[in-house]
């Protein structure tokens, strides 16, 4: 899970935002609806061993399914 937070409050939140990292949470830094910054925990690299791809457990399990449904659709054709 990804939480979001305004660029302008994480300064000020700092302490919690490393409490929800530490917690395993990646955070969200948005300026408006563009998001500048992404922090996410340390294992979340190291899920799987080999795989330091830089996503976290959710993308890459995005990435996979986009994956599988690519191939498919290319078997199809």
């Amino acid at each position: 899970m990804l939480y979001e937070i305004d660029a302008s409050e994480a300064g000020e939140r700092f302490a919690e935002l490393m409490q929800t990292i530490a917690a395993g949470y990646g955070v969200l830094i948005k300026d408006g609806d563009a998001v500048i910054a992404r922090l996410v925990p340390e294992s979340a690299f190291h899920d799987e061993p080999g795989k330091d791809d830089g996503l976290t457990p959710e993308e890459r399990d995005a990435k996979e399914t986009f994956e599988h449904f690519q191939a498919d659709i290319e078997d199809s054709f």
